[in-house]
């Protein structure tokens, strides 16, 4: 028995090949692994403004806060205008790559104005070191791009 290769059965190969590439291509869109920026997104942009609002307050500081990297450590300084206030807020490098990169830690900044945070368990990349926080209830944000090798 011979089959006869036609018109029709052209086309009803054709819809099974392309059936079968979407199915393939909806299987591999669920099993993709999405994960966002931020978990609570959409209330970050609606208060999108106070960030704004800690953003202008570090760009009118004369002096900025210093991030320098060594090789199993990361140092933040504060301007010299921060004495002797009451400094609470945190320090988190971002990495664009993978959330579980992160690294969040509280801001401990005393007399000296600086702190160090331990690299020694952060995988090299890029990141982002974040800074929020709040000195005598005037908030502030602030960050800078860094690469870890």
């Amino acid at each position: 028995m011979k089959i006869q290769f036609n018109w029709g059965t052209g086309i009803a190969i054709a819809l099974i090949v392309m059936i079968c590439g979407m199915l393939t291509l909806v299987y591999l869109a669920t099993r993709q692994d999405y994960f966002l920026v931020e978990k609570d997104y959409y209330q970050k942009g609606i208060n999108f403004q106070e960030q704004i609002d800690r953003i202008n307050n570090v760009n009118s500081l004369r002096e900025k806060p210093t991030v320098t990297v060594s090789s199993n450590e990361l140092l933040v300084t504060l301007p010299n205008w921060f004495a002797n206030k009451i400094i609470e807020g945190e320090i988190q490098l971002y990495s664009p790559v993978d959330e579980a990169f992160d690294k969040t830690q509280p801001l401990n900044i005393r007399e000296q104005l600086m702190q160090r945070v331990s690299l020694t368990d952060i995988k090299p990349g890029r990141y982002t070191v974040k800074l929020d926080w709040t000195a005598n209830q005037t908030a502030y944000y602030w960050e800078q791009q860094i690469t870890i090798e």
